[in-house]
């Protein structure tokens, strides 16, 4: 019998935030993919996926533009991915969506309705808020909440603001969204953020982008002819390498070996989450599953990053 996976990188698309989307007509490289709670079943049964963890993709709420909209819209969609997770909670879990962080009074509220009111297995953030990355000091009050909270928090890219449009063969979903979580884990991190707040549990998608290449980079240049822009809050010397590894990191369109043999060197096995990033993915999610089904791991180690390091993060689905 195969082994029931926890997929903590998996939308669902609302009837009513696909309208939002069909209306923006934002280009998110493929064609808005329908979405329905037997479809997730359906490819999580192909799959032999347990649970899922709902999440809100890019853009998020704030495609509803104005504020008050804003928080209407993920006020609407956590209610709605709470009773889809009551309907089947042993299928299903989510990742509250919040307004934009530079709504601070918003996103702080919605954080404690979902939290306490709706119970949330955590939080999603977006790499980046009106060109702001996750370590910018605007931002310390829902890291400090989260904190305190020791909540679960899923980051996930989302289109950079001024990034110069090039050609029509590079939407940002294709090149730019592994990047744009390698720029705000490395925010989080070189600010002092991810140790300044240690409880927060923070996955990095689809593999952490970059990361894991530039780590060496990272560590080397920013302990000399960059180490002036470090201050007080940064960590220094193997500190940084630490705190880089210290991030979680999901499987979602990463099973090819080149991936994983670069991953799996360099990340903590207990760090390695799966994920499938349905719907977005186009059926992608099938063929990467595919390959790292075929990979050669420990089975210790595919047992960890398929089931038990995301227990360890959701102990509720131990009972399941």
């Amino acid at each position: 019998m195969a082994m029931a996976k926890i997929d903590v990188h998996h939308h669902i698309l609302p009837d009513f935030y696909e309208n939002f989307l069909a209306q923006a007509n934002i280009p998110v490289g493929t064609s808005i993919p329908k979405w329905t709670p037997e479809a997730s079943l359906q490819l999580m049964d192909e799959l032999h996926i347990g649970t899922s963890m709902l999440s809100l993709s890019a853009p998020g709420a704030m495609i509803a533009g104005e504020p008050a909209k804003v928080r209407a819209l993920a006020r609407q969609w956590n209610n709605y991915a709470a009773e889809v997770r009551a309907d089947l909670p042993e299928r299903f879990g989510f990742f509250a969506a919040l307004p934009a962080l530079t709504d601070m009074e918003g996103s702080m509220a919605e954080l404690n309705h979902t939290l306490d009111d709706l119970a949330a297995d955590g939080i999603t953030l977006f790499t980046s808020y009106d060109g702001k990355y996750l370590g910018a000091k605007e931002f310390e009050p829902i890291w400090a909440e989260l904190d305190r909270r020791h909540a679960v928090v899923h980051v996930h890219p989302v289109h950079s603001r001024g990034a110069p449009f090039t050609t029509p063969f590079l939407p940002q979903p294709l090149i730019d969204y592994p990047h744009e979580s390698t720029r705000t884990a490395s925010d989080l991190v070189l600010s002092g953020r991810k140790r300044q707040y240690p409880n927060c549990k923070i996955i990095l998608s689809h593999a952490g982008g970059t990361l894991p290449y530039i780590s060496e980079r990272l560590v080397s240049l920013g302990n000399s002819i960059f180490a002036g822009i470090l201050d007080d809050n940064s960590p220094h010397g193997d500190q940084i390498m630490e705190d880089l590894k210290s991030f979680y990191f999901d499987l979602a369109i990463s099973g090819s070996a080149n991936v994983l043999d670069t991953l799996l060197k360099w990340a903590p096995p207990h760090r390695i989450l799966y994920g499938s990033d349905f719907p977005f993915a186009g059926g992608v999610e099938r063929s990467s599953d595919a390959a790292l089904q075929c990979y050669i791991m420990d089975e210790r180690l595919r047992q960890l990053s398929y089931r038990d390091n995301a227990l360890a993060l959701f102990p509720r689905l131990g009972s399941h």
